[in-house]
C-alpha cells in the first residue's frame, strides 16, 4: 500500500491526440521511493482523404479571329481535416491559358500532408461560332456565251474551310441569253457556311 502512479510523458486517457505517435509514459513509485515505469504509444493515423470541388462544365466560343479561345476560371481549392494539404493541376492546360477548339478536361487534385489524396474534373469546351467569309466577283455582263471568272474561294478562321458552288453553271461554260446566278458557299470544320452570288 502506499505506491502512487502518475503519467510522466505524454497526454493521458480522454486527451486530444494529435495525428502521428505520441509515447506516453506511467511511473508507480512506492513509499520507499523505489520506481518503476511503462511506456506505450497512441497512433492516430489520418485516413480522411481531403475535399475538392470542381467547376461545372465551361463552354466558350472561339476568339474573334482565332481557332482557340483564352479561357480564365477560378480554379478548385481543396481542403483538408488537417493543415498541409496541397492543390495542383495535374492535367489540362490551367486558367488563362488558351484552349484549343474542341473538348479539354482539366483536372485537379489535393494531397493532405500524408499522402490522401482526392481529385475533380470538369471540361473546357470552345465552339467555331465564327462564320467563314466569302466574296464573290462583281456582276459580269458579257457578250460572248463563254464565260470565265474566278471563283471565289472562302477563308475561315479556322483551318478546313472548303468552297462550292451550288448553283449556277461555273467558270468556262456557255452561259444563255438572260441571267444566271453563280452562287458559291463556304462550309467551316464546325458547320457554319456563308454563301455569296
Amino acid at each position: 500500500t502506499g505506491a502512487s502512479t502518475a503519467l510522466i510523458a505524454g497526454l493521458g486517457s480522454g486527451a486530444t491526440f494529435p495525428v502521428g505517435t505520441t509515447t506516453e509514459t506511467y511511473e508507480v513509485t512506492d513509499v520507499a521511493g523505489n520506481a518503476t515505469s511503462c511506456s506505450f504509444t497512441v497512433t492516430v493515423v489520418d485516413a480522411e482523404a481531403p475535399v475538392i470541388t470542381c467547376l461545372s462544365n465551361i463552354t466558350v466560343n472561339n476568339d474573334a479571329g482565332m481557332c482557340d479561345a483564352v479561357v480564365a476560371y477560378a480554379a478548385p481549392v481543396g481542403t483538408d481535416n488537417c493543415t498541409g494539404a496541397s492543390t495542383a493541376l495535374i492535367a489540362g492546360l490551367g486558367s488563362g491559358a488558351t484552349f484549343p477548339m474542341g473538348v479539354t478536361t482539366e483536372t485537379y487534385e489535393v494531397t493532405d500532408g500524408v499522402g490522401n489524396a482526392t481529385s475533380c474534373s470538369f471540361t473546357v469546351t470552345v465552339v467555331d461560332a465564327e462564320a467563314p467569309v466569302i466574296t464573290c466577283p462583281s456582276d459580269i455582263s458579257s457578250c460572248n456565251p463563254i464565260v470565265n471568272y474566278s471563283a471565289p474561294v472562302g477563308t475561315d478562321n479556322c483551318t478546313g474551310a472548303t468552297t462550292a458552288m451550288i448553283a449556277g453553271l461555273g467558270s468556262g461554260a456557255s452561259f444563255p441569253i438572260g441571267t444566271t446566278t453563280e452562287t458559291y458557299e463556304v462550309t467551316d470544320g464546325a458547320g457554319n457556311a456563308t454563301s455569296c452570288s
